[in-house]
């Protein structure tokens, strides 16, 4: 059987390169006139003395004279896959301890000859542990107009500050999901008008599934009704009868108030709001309100009721806070968090378009991809970092555009 007696041209602790590297161990074998059965096996990754969590993906380079029957993969002495046929690889999870891990690759060929190949990798420091965070990319991808949901990890590519991260999770599908529903409760929305917005709200609440919750926010420049986060509809929808539309508006300090909530929850997290965009009454900026966006995963989703005062970009109203002239920046700081966020807008013209709104958003938030990263560089200064991710292919991708550092 053949022993593993190769010069290798990489140094130890990285992988081998492909097209150079196997070309000269053919050659190492050809002048060592080893006999035809010789087979060797190489891991590519994970490295030695590497720090891993969570999902791994095992890549294994096989070089051999003979077709190959069979590569076996073990981890931590207990067989975890095989491959009967190329790529060489597997992905598996093996948790979130930091514990050094043995990963051990058996390769056979068809007339029984095996070689086999070991990398331990390490335990990650303390202070250097404490610095890694998974950070999670909730995805939208579009292709004329229409979501695509199957897409293959390998499409995916991802940068944050410029450099290319390694995916380590990957999810498409349905994901459990958080919810702020806000519906802006303003005089301007008294009699009818709030009860038909209250029915788009229930709307997304009916449609939840049995691992999502949401909490009903009815808001204007006082908090009208607060419901604690749940997964029954009865329960977010209750004590909605009754309630009358009053006063100004005040959506930067409630959608402060909405994230600042949402800390507390775990995994997807996402803030609804239904209003015309126009704070009149609030005592924080918008400037405020993007500082918190920037710290949370929230998704903010903005249905925008394009009924009232607004033309175009403008806002055509002063108050006791801000001139015309600062409305509308309030309305671009808030078109900025939603953007930066990874939602987006839903223009809606009447009032009645919002059920169709808020069941718009809960398919998309269903059709989303989810993926997981550990980013290459940490430095916990504050410091805002920029995201990137593409697609292979001609199609339209929304997350958010990046993170604060901290």
């Amino acid at each position: 059987m053949f022993r593993r007696n190769v010069i290798r041209t990489t140094e130890p602790n990285s992988p081998p390169r492909r097209g150079p590297f196997l070309a000269a161990v053919a050659l190492a074998l050809a002048a060592l006139a080893l006999p035809a059965a010789a087979i060797d096996v190489f891991i590519q990754n994970p490295r030695p003395k590497e720090g891993i969590f969570g999902e791994v993906d095992i890549r294994v380079e096989v070089l051999s004279t003979k077709p190959v029957a069979e590569v076996i993969f073990q981890v931590d002495g207990e067989v975890v896959g095989r491959r009967t046929s190329p790529p060489w690889s597997l992905r598996v999870d093996i948790g979130q301890d930091n514990v050094p891990h043995s990963f051990e690759v058996t390769a056979r060929d068809v007339d029984g000859e095996s070689a086999s190949a070991r990398v331990i990798t390490r335990t990650i420091e303390v202070g250097l542990e404490m610095d890694l965070e998974l950070q999670q990319l909730y995805i939208t991808v579009t292709r004329g107009g229409e979501r695509v949901l199957n897409l293959p990890r390998g499409e995916f590519r991802l940068w944050d500050e410029g450099d290319a991260q390694e995916i380590v999770t990957f999810e498409t599908g349905d994901v459990p999901l958080t919810a702020v529903l806000m519906v802006d409760t303003s005089s301007s929305m008294k009699g009818e008008r709030l009860r038909t917005a209250l029915r788009g709200a229930e709307a997304f609440v009916t449609g939840m599934r049995e691992l999502d919750e949401a909490s009903m926010v009815l808001f204007s420049d006082r908090l009208l009704h607060q419901t604690p986060f749940s997964s029954d509809p009865q329960v977010v929808s209750q004590g909605l009868g009754g309630l009358e539309a009053a006063g100004g508006t005040a959506i930067n300090d409630y959608l402060y108030a909405a994230l600042k909530r949402l800390e507390a929850q775990q995994g997807r997290r996402v803030v609804i709001l239904l209003s015309d965009g126009t704070d009149i009454e609030s005592s924080l900026k918008m400037d405020d309100v993007l500082w918190k966006a920037r710290r949370s995963q929230a998704l903010v989703y903005w249905i925008r009721l394009r009924e009232g005062e607004t033309t175009g970009r403008v806002i055509a109203r002063t108050s006791g806070w801000r001139d015309q002239e600062g409305h509308t920046r309030e309305m671009e700081g808030l078109e900025r968090v939603v953007n930066q966020s990874g939602g987006r807008i839903v223009e809606i013209n009447d009032i009645a378009a919002a059920t169709g709104a808020f069941r718009e958003i809960l398919a998309e938030l269903r059709d989303q991809y989810v993926i997981g990263y550990y980013p290459s560089r940490n430095e916990n200064d504050g410091s805002w970092h920029k995201v990137r991710v593409g697609v292979q292919g001609r199609y339209g991708v929304r997350t958010r555009e990046g993170y604060v550092d901290f």
